[in-house]
């Protein structure tokens, strides 16, 4: 026992890393099918990359795979041209990398705050919804961006230069993220240029920001409008209703299903000012928590790096209460808040699964048997749309709005399918792609039911013979 106690920080590190990896790795046996709705779409740009070379070329994409940072993607392009296979980044490799992600801020808490508040972010980590649905969504560059951005706020206090390597790659990987990188960094540098820009160390940091700034331009400068101008305009332009909030869900429910949680990080950060103040940290669940409060552009998903943010400070705040009232009743009630909060975190956790089954995974796999190298396949609903995208990345993709193609609004989609005849060849006649396919598959059946009869009896439409398809007979426009 005397062991026990002297070596219960490793003990808990070592355990509290188990409980994370089974927690990660959980899918990978549960289900034959990597989660996330987004899965198509990285395998397809992960296959994309890594085709050109040399290295850092960029590959000839359509506008909506223009609109993704190409950070990540030229990453894991190295490791798939020395053989690695593409869908252990949906796999194994996701996994850990989600470990790691949390790892890497308990490590560097540990390092600011102590080794129990290191120790303790892992257990928050461990019990954090909102970490698990960015997860199950396989919000990648997400993840990878957030990696990048600890580091370099840790590397930004030690005033080390290596930060602009790593803030260049945050900025270069998730449009968001680096987003709150530069606002950050932008708000600690008005909030100390009063007292500071005498100090010819806050000067050099001056310089180092605008460098970052400067990379960032340069990366963004092919795709600036898509990328940088369109969402910024809608930060400044879109709020409350206005605001499209992403895909993610409400803020009420990680507060309702995380209580625990939401108050150990929300009393850990307002007691945290007493030790410092603004410390880019601090500014970083700041600026977060704007996004949600004034709901503006994609607040939900700024969810996600608010929680992953506030971790430390929930940790901080329970080692607090834990030394602050040494009684027994006190200590027993912590415990078993922190049983209750995983208690509501398992069944947030059990939830997911796959947006597709095996057998749809299986018939997309296996129509290059029934078309030409050169056809174009539009998947009739998006699910369907996705999975064709990311497992055939040698034939042109469309699906309901989703790929620029067809490009189609929700008022011409309901007259293909639930208008006459004339309205389909109209309709077609405008798209020059041939050979064409549509794709059909069981929810696309389930969801129209019978009205999909009249539809599917079209002459435009030819049924393929052993394959969830439909050729289009009828010519495009001259």
């Amino acid at each position: 026992m005397h062991w026990v106690r002297r070596h219960i920080l490793v003990l808990s590190t070592g355990v509290l890393l188990a409980l994370l990896a089974a927690k990660f790795f959980y899918p990978i046996f549960a289900f034959d099918l990597p989660l996330g709705y987004d899965t198509g779409m990285y395998r397809n740009l992960f296959i994309r990359y890594a085709e050109v070379f040399p290295p850092f070329s960029l590959p000839a994409l359509r506008p909506w795979a223009q609109e993704y940072p190409y950070g990540l993607f030229i990453v894991t392009s190295y490791f798939i041209k020395i053989g690695v296979p593409v869908d252990w980044f949906l796999g194994w490799i996701w996994s850990v990398f989600a470990v790691a992600l949390i790892a890497l801020i308990a490590w560097v808490f540990a390092r600011k705050e102590g080794t129990v508040v290191g120790v303790l972010t892992l257990l928050m980590g461990l019990l954090s919804l909102a970490y698990y649905d960015g997860f199950a969504s396989m919000y990648w560059k997400t993840f990878f961006s957030l990696f990048f951005l600890v580091l370099t706020l840790q590397l930004f206090e030690r005033r080390s230069l290596w930060m602009i390597p790593s803030g260049a790659f945050c900025l270069l990987s998730h449009n968001q993220t680096g987003l709150i990188l530069g606002l950050v960094l932008l708000a600690w540098w008005i909030l100390h240029l009063p007292r500071n820009w005498r100090d010819p160390a806050f000067r050099r940091l001056t310089i180092v920001f605008a460098a970052i700034a400067c990379l960032g331009i340069v990366w963004y400068a092919p795709i600036w409008f898509r990328a940088f101008w369109a969402p910024l305009k809608s930060v400044l332009l879109l709020r409350g209703d206005s605001a499209p909030g992403g895909g993610f869900a409400e803020p009420m429910y990680y507060v309702r299903h995380g209580t625990v949680l939401f108050f150990l990080g929300i009393g850990g950060f307002i007691a945290s000012f007493r030790r410092e103040r603004f410390s880019v940290w601090q500014l970083a669940v700041v600026v977060c928590a704007i996004f949600i409060v004034f709901r503006l552009v994609f607040y939900r998903r700024f969810y996600l790096q608010y929680d992953f943010f506030v971790l430390p400070y929930a940790a901080w705040m329970l080692q607090y209460l834990w030394i602050r009232f040494r009684n027994l009743g006190v200590h027993g009630a912590l415990i078993g808040a922190i049983l209750l909060q995983g208690y509501f975190a398992l069944p947030g956790m059990l939830r997911w699964g796959p947006f597709a089954d095996l057998d749809l995974l299986q018939n997309i796999e296996v129509l290059p048997q029934y078309i030409e190298d050169d056809a174009a396949i539009i998947a009739l609903e998006n699910q369907a749309a996705v999975w064709l995208l990311g497992w055939l990345p040698d034939y042109y993709i469309g699906g309901p709005g989703l790929f620029d193609f067809p490009n189609w609004k929700y008022a011409h989609w309901e007259k293909f399918l639930y208008g006459t005849h004339d309205d389909r060849v109209r309709l077609l006649s405008g798209i020059k792609k041939r050979p064409l396919y549509l794709m059909t598959s069981p929810f696309f059946f389930a969801h129209y039911g019978d009205f999909i009869k009249p539809f599917m009896a079209d002459p435009c439409f030819e049924q393929v013979e052993g394959a969830p398809l439909l050729k289009v007979v009828c010519p495009p426009a001259s």
